[in-house]
Order: C-alpha cells, then sequence, then structure tokens
C-alpha cells in the first residue's frame, strides 16, 4: 500500500510522524544491533564545510526525534532500535570521500551509507563502492545527471545506490522555462538571444549551466561566455569586465559558496551590468540579502525551496530547528532532515536491517517533508521535481524579499500541510 507521511503528528517527531510498520520475522531480540549506524559523508571542513555543517544540523535533529520516539521498531527483532548518525569528512575531494567512506563501512560498521551528502563529484568517486558492499547506498544533495545517468546504464551494478535529490536538468529547465515565460509576457525582450555563464568549477556548476544553455540552444540562443572559477572564489571583476563588453542579454551565475554569491552580485552591480541575472543555487541562504543588500535587489533565482511564512511544515520545522540551534532554518538544513527521514523510513518500512529489504523500501519511498514530496523515478534511481513533487520555482528578490514569480500555478499559492 503505498503510503504518504508528513501529515500525522505523533510523540517526539512533531513535523513529520514516523509510522512503524510490521514486516516478517526473521531474528529474535537477542539478536538486534545495538544501534543502526547510519554514516554520512560530507564536507565538514575546507571550502564547502558551511555546507555539510548544515546538513549535518538537519540531520541530527531528525535522528534525535526519532530516538526520542523511542527509535525505530524492527519487527526482525521484536524491538526498537535508535538511530547513530557517524559522520566522515569528504574535505569536498573525491579521494577523501572514498576513503572516509570505506573506513565507514569496514571499521564503524555502519548499516546504511550517506556518500555523498553534497558533491555530486564526491558522491561519483563513492557511487563506484556500491557494487562491492551489500549495504544501501543514497545521496542526499547532489543532483548531476550523470550520477542517474550511470544508474540507468548499469541497473544491476548500482542497484543499492539511491540518488535522494532532483536531476540537475530541473535547473535547466526551470531556467529555460522561466525566460520562455516572461518572454511571453513582455517581461522581458532578449535584443540578440544571448546568454553568459559564470559558474563554479563543480559537476553541479556545469551540468547545471550545459543543461540550461542546451534548452535555450533550440530556441536560437547564443553562448557569448562560459566563466569557471574554484569554490569560494570572490573576485569577479576580470570575469565581468569581460562579459560586459559581450553585453549578452542574459548571465546565469551558479555557485553553492554564499561568498562566492555575495561577492558576484555586488560586483556585477558595480560594474554596471545591464544583463537579466539569473542566479542558481546561493540564493538560498538567508544572509545573501543581509550581505548583499541592494545589490540583490531585482536579482532573478532559482530554486526558492524553502519559504516557511507561506507553508505550514517548513515554519513548523523552523520552530523545532531554532529550539535546538538557536538560529533560522537554511536549505542544507532541510535536506539534512530530510535525507535522514528517509533513511529513517526506509528502515521503518523494512521492519529489518536485512540490506535488500531496506533498498526495497527505498524503491517504495513516498513521503512528504521539509522540502516537498519524495518519490523515486525507479529508471534511474532519483527523486522527481514539479510542482507535485520537489518543486523547482523561480524567485526574484524585490525589497529584500523574496517572490515567486514562475511558475504561475505557485505565485499565488499558500501551501499548508
Amino acid at each position: 500500500m503505498k503510503r504518504i507521511y508528513g501529515v500525522r503528528i505523533a510523540g517526539a517527531f512533531m513535523l513529520i510522524g514516523i509510522s512503524f510498520l510490521c514486516f516478517p520475522f526473521f531474528g529474535s531480540a537477542a539478536e538486534a544491533p545495538a544501534v543502526i549506524k547510519v554514516g554520512i559523508v560530507a564536507p565538514l571542513s575546507g571550502p564547502a564545510a558551511w555546507a555539510g555543517v548544515a546538513i549535518r544540523e538537519g540531520a541530527d535533529l531528525a535522528a534525535e526525534e526519532a530516538n526520542n520516539a523511542g527509535g525505530i521498531f524492527l519487527k526482525d527483532y521484536n524491538k526498537k532500535v535508535k538511530i547513530e548518525a557517524i559522520y566522515g569528512d569528504s574535505q569536498s575531494k573525491p579521494a577523501i570521500g572514498v576513503t572516509v567512506a570505506e573506513k565507514l563501512i569496514t571499521k564503524d560498521q555502519v548499516h546504511f551509507l550517506v556518500g555523498e551528502a553534497f558533491h555530486s563529484s564526491v558522491t561519483m568517486a563513492i557511487m563506484e563502492m556500491a557494487p562491492k558492499y551489500n549495504i544501501p547506498f543514497q545521496s542526499w544533495m547532489p543532483v548531476s545527471n550523470e550520477i542517474s545517468d550511470k544508474i540507468k546504464s548499469n541497473p544491476k551494478k548500482y542497484w543499492n545506490f539511491w540518488k535522494g535529490d532532483f536531476a540537475s536538468d530541473a535547473y535547466g529547465k526551470t531556467i529555460h522555462d522561466t525566460y520562455v515565460y516572461l518572454e511571453q509576457k513582455g517581461f522581458f525582450k532578449p535584443k540578440k538571444k544571448t546568454i553568459a555563464f559564470v559558474i563554479e568549477e563543480t559537476d553541479f556548476g556545469r551540468s547545471n549551466a550545459d543543461v540550461s544553455f542546451e534548452l535555450m540552444k533550440k530556441d536560437g540562443w547564443q553562448k557569448v561566455a562560459y566563466e569557471v572559477v574554484p569554490i569560494g572564489h570572490n573576485d569577479f571583476y576580470p570575469q565581468l569586465t569581460k562579459i560586459r563588453s559581450l553585453n549578452p542579454d542574459v548571465i546565469v551565475s551558479c555557485f553553492t559558496a554564499l561568498n562566492s554569491g555575495t561577492a558576484f552580485i555586488k560586483q556585477f552591480r558595480e560594474t554596471g551590468m545591464t544583463s537579466s541575472h539569473m542566479a542558481i543555487y546561493y540564493p538560498l541562504y538567508p544572509q545573501l540579502i543581509q550581505n548583499a543588500k541592494e545589490a540583490a535587489d531585482y536579482l532573478i533565482w532559482t530554486p526558492l525551496l524553502l519559504n516557511p511564512s507561506k507553508i505550514e511544515l517548513q515554519a513548523k520545522f523552523q520552530e523545532r530547528f531554532k529550539k535546538k540551534y538557536g538560529k533560522d532554518i537554511n536549505n542544507q538544513n532541510g535536506a539534512g532532515y530530510d535525507g535522514m527521514f528517509g533513511v529513517i523510513t526506509a528502515f521503518t518500512d523494512a521492519g529489518s536491517i536485512d540490506p535488500k529489504r531496506v533498498v526495497d523500501s527505498i524503491a517504495k519511498t513516498d513521503y512528504r517533508a521539509v522540502l516537498g514530496r519524495y518519490k523515486y523515478n525507479l529508471d534511474r534511481h532519483e527523486i522527481m521535481d514539479g510542482i507535485d513533487y520537489i518543486p523547482i520555482p523561480t524567485a526574484q528578490i524585490i525589497n529584500g524579499k523574496n517572490q515567486i514569480i514562475w511558475p504561475p500555478k505557485m505565485v499565488f499559492i499558500t501551501a499548508k500541510s
């Protein structure tokens, strides 16, 4: 039976209730593990440490709430077992990510590996370990199409690897469809149909730029610049000076580091750019508007995944998160919470730590959490996107406030749980 989670409230799980379903028996209480160990590889130091730490905060909150409710009921052992998160620091480097993943599996003997929680490049290295080890593997925030392309090309090899986020082409489709909509409505009129990209040197940055341009090229657009910078880069004057001389109709920027986004927006304004500016990802940070101030006004960006003033589930999550950590939520907090909640749900539905049964539960995933509804495209082992799943809307910053401008169906929607 299909079940949608997220509308029930039970015990300490005040945002999203976990239903402890029973499945066939295979053991006894004496054989039950002391805890269910979940290994999580994330960037906890280096240029993306802020992301890894935020993911950890969300994941730890989900685990804490499950444990406060008594843990996960495993029918195989007829008892509840608590969950423990064990972290490994990838330092944003694929080789190091593989090393710490090996340690989590062989030394810590985790029952489930999240590899990786943030970077697509690290994920693509770790996923090659999945055929070697008979445990469930999952990534949380990586979106690169290359991950799911590999799974689709060899589903038997990657049967136990699941990509817990949507495809990178979702961002590309949003960029393309937003500008088509704005042009149709008369809000935007390109003079030459030219576009420039300034992106970070990651699979995330490149895949988003490449997908969006391929779609726009079909409508007659030309690419006039493709500038790539390291994660955390903050001097964009050379790139902007070059692009300003080309005067493209649209500039797309894509960074996962807040300091890069803040610097780019400020320098964009300082250099007198007049192109329409579409940003990917970094405006998710509430600090961007605080740091960039008026330079952020009129920025168009995607995806506005967090909107607690309009979405009741997110408002409840923010209240509980703030009680624990003393600060407002960001996107990584939500993704970490949702990711761990998905792991908890998989073990709960399996009623077991048996890898094949847990993987089968992952395949049947269908629950609603902080960022939306999670359900897998089974051919690609990746989460579906769209209004009915994880929405990828476009927003514009006006007077320091985010307003959804696309798709039209979401512009005036106030979602409730």
